[in-house]
């Protein structure tokens, strides 16, 4: 019989031998699940960006130093993107219905943007100057995939790095999962994301519709309210508000928080202190903006924002690197926890998304008719604002 101790020594032994377990991300609608680098952390995603189906983002920085002596920290991430296959597309693109009136109405639904992942890379990365250094073939199980390695040299003001992307063709879409971190960092990391790469797998799909969360097209939106009395646009903005905030919400990932503050649903991933203290400006500053221009819009009603908080700036740029393409219904507005209190950068931003919002849905054809001077002085003069104890100073 093994002496208590013994055993004891042994299953340590074990426990030390073993590895660790990879968190695995599982998407029942696209239907495919794949493992995550061991203690990444998830990313939230913006409602409106439904082509990004996950992101993750390791919680140890890389660095590296330019030639001058100046060091930069960067985050290895992770990101899916999913894009619909034409045929699919043909079938949800175009879809009938009527107007207030009766009358026929075709709308058109934009399923993506973009064509393609390679089309993906040249309208969105920002992270400097690429091109694909390596394209092959090979399989995941009875998977086809398309493997591309891809070298950022030029422009690159974070440092040289090194993406990995395998797209796995499954039916009716094709499911890019995307590496990325610093050339230098590349040879410590290849082995654990290829390991990650070859994980994927298909499951069966929950049975939602492929189109609904990858396309950015809605059959209301704003443009189809100019007919409409401003009573009818209340009501449509209404539901798209409510649509928005459930669609937010229904995102929100781990360790994140979805509440009600003011006026504004606020995803959280700071301390909850924070965020009072930055629902407390937004109200401040929706405020200004309705005693200021009160003849702008009078019976118009305002759609109340998104409020994202990230937990820092690192978070904040991984986040906002995965959003964009500018959509007539988005309504986050994005910031993160810093010390700089009511005169910092982020404060400033959320200001100038905030007279955005306020001013498109107010009076959108006024705001887009005024001279860029004036158009981009009101701007900085928003982004300017300082509050303290929930008013305007």
């Amino acid at each position: 019989m093994m002496r208590p101790i013994l055993l004891a020594a042994s299953l340590v032994v074990l426990v030390l031998a073993a590895p660790l377990a990879r968190a695995e991300h599982k998407d029942a609608r696209m239907g495919f699940t794949i493992q995550t680098p061991r203690g990444w952390t998830q990313l939230p995603q913006q409602a409106a960006e439904k082509w990004i189906v996950g992101a993750y983002q390791s919680d140890k920085v890389n660095n590296w130093t330019e030639k001058g002596g100046w060091t930069v920290e960067h985050r290895p991430d992770m990101e899916m993107i999913a894009f619909v296959s034409e045929e699919l597309k043909k079938k949800a693109e175009v879809t009938k219905g009527k107007d207030k009136k009766g009358n026929e109405k075709i709308y058109i639904d934009i399923i993506s943007p973009y064509k393609d992942y390679k089309d993906y890379m040249q309208r969105r990365y920002v992270g400097g100057g690429w091109f694909i250094e390596k394209e092959d073939t090979t399989k995941v199980g009875d998977i086809d995939v398309t493997t591309y390695d891809i070298k950022v040299e030029k422009l690159s003001q974070t440092g040289p790095k090194h993406i990995v992307t395998w797209i796995y063709h499954v039916p009716d879409v094709d499911i890019a999962v995307q590496f990325e971190c610093l050339t230098d960092a590349w040879p410590k990391l290849q082995a654990d994301f290829v390991r990650c790469l070859k994980s994927f797998k298909s499951v069966q799909r929950s049975g939602e519709a492929l189109t609904e969360d990858v396309s950015t097209g809605h059959k209301l939106n704003l443009l189809d309210m100019d007919d409409l009395t401003p009573e009818e646009r209340k009501n449509a903005r209404l539901a798209l508000e409510k649509e928005t905030h459930e669609k937010a919400e229904k995102k929100v990932a781990e360790g994140w928080t979805a509440k009600k503050m003011g006026r504004f649903l606020v995803l959280n991933h700071a301390d909850e202190k924070f965020a009072k203290t930055v629902v407390d400006h937004a109200e401040a500053v929706w405020q200004w903006l309705e005693t200021t221009f009160p003849y702008v819009g009078e019976k118009e009603y305002v759609r109340a924002p998104v409020l994202r908080i990230c937990k820092d700036q690192n978070e904040y740029m991984a986040f906002a690197r995965a959003a964009g393409w500018f959509s007539l219904n988005d309504l986050e507005i994005t910031t993160y926890q810093d010390f700089g209190g009511s005169t910092s950068w982020s404060l400033s931003d959320v200001n100038k998304r905030i007279f955005d919002i306020w001013f498109e849905d107010k009076d959108r054809d006024l705001y887009w008719a005024m001279p860029r001077w004036l158009s981009t002085g009101l701007l900085e003069l928003a982004g300017h604002i300082h509050t303290k104890n929930g008013k305007v100073v």
